[in-house]
């Protein structure tokens, strides 16, 4: 039976895709009363929902090679046809488009409630205007999987704490997500896209990759920076700081 996941880890199931976003949304109101859900985000997480359908659990293998390739105006709409479905377990990030860590904060203003259709466009612009940066996974020709690895200049949400500063951040990158399509999960992807992204900014000249995993992740979701054991077995170095929940790892592109 298909299910979605909410953020505290709780699977919710359903016969189909309404009574999967009824479940969804009583145990929201029954778990998480003091919650606050705009009528817009509602629905962006209905649609989502109505969209995927949910996910059977069921794990599937890579069928064909996989091939890393860097996100381009030409791959535009393979990169927005992924975010599209690409969460069907988790609908409450479907309306990100990966977008979230590229703007400025603004006091008052809540990412959360943005509209997924605004996101998606706002995405769809920085891809059109080269300003995007990350590299995919395809296998049998579609996108499974994705790494946002952009400069380390155009992520300003880092810039809120001083841990995750970068002592050279007009040469370096970072890693701030991984999304993979739920039934290739555990088959080796983020580790080569973490390696793509590397051999990309490092093909750039830029001299440093960061990443900035969880110490610990209550959920899978809670892993999209990534897992600290596989930035140390891809040559990543802790550098010492670190908030409370997040390392700060580094690594040479030199």
């Amino acid at each position: 039976m298909p299910f979605v996941t909410c953020l505290c880890g709780k699977q919710l199931d359903g016969a189909d895709a309404e009574a999967l976003n009824d479940a969804f949304w009583s145990h929201t109101e029954t778990a998480h009363p003091d919650v606050k859900v705009s009528d817009a985000k509602r629905a962006d997480v209905k649609a989502a929902i109505l969209r995927t359908g949910g996910w059977n659990g069921k794990p599937a293998e890579l069928a064909e090679p996989v091939e890393i390739r860097p996100l381009a105006r030409a791959t535009r709409d393979d990169y927005l046809r992924f975010f599209d479905g690409a969460f069907p377990d988790n609908p409450v990030w479907a309306s990100c488009y990966c977008l979230s860590y590229h703007l400025q904060p603004t006091p008052g203003e809540i990412f959360d409630e943005r509209p997924a259709a605004q996101n998606r466009a706002e995405r769809a612009e920085m891809i059109d205007r080269g300003e995007a940066s990350g590299v995919m996974a395809y296998s049998g020709g579609r996108v499974v999987g994705w790494c946002n690895a952009s400069p380390r200049t155009v992520l300003p949400v880092l810039d809120q704490f001083p841990e995750f500063a970068a002592h050279d951040p007009d040469t370096s990158a970072a890693i701030v997500c991984f999304v993979i399509a739920p039934q290739y999960r555990g088959q080796g992807l983020a580790r080569r896209l973490l390696d793509g992204a590397c051999d990309m900014f490092r093909e750039r000249g830029f001299t440093t990759m960061y990443g900035y995993p969880p110490k610990q992740a209550s959920t899978a979701a809670g892993s999209y920076h990534g897992k600290l054991s596989m930035y140390l077995d891809a040559g990543f170095e802790e550098t010492g700081a670190a908030t409370s929940r997040y390392a700060v790892v580094r690594k040479s592109l030199a």
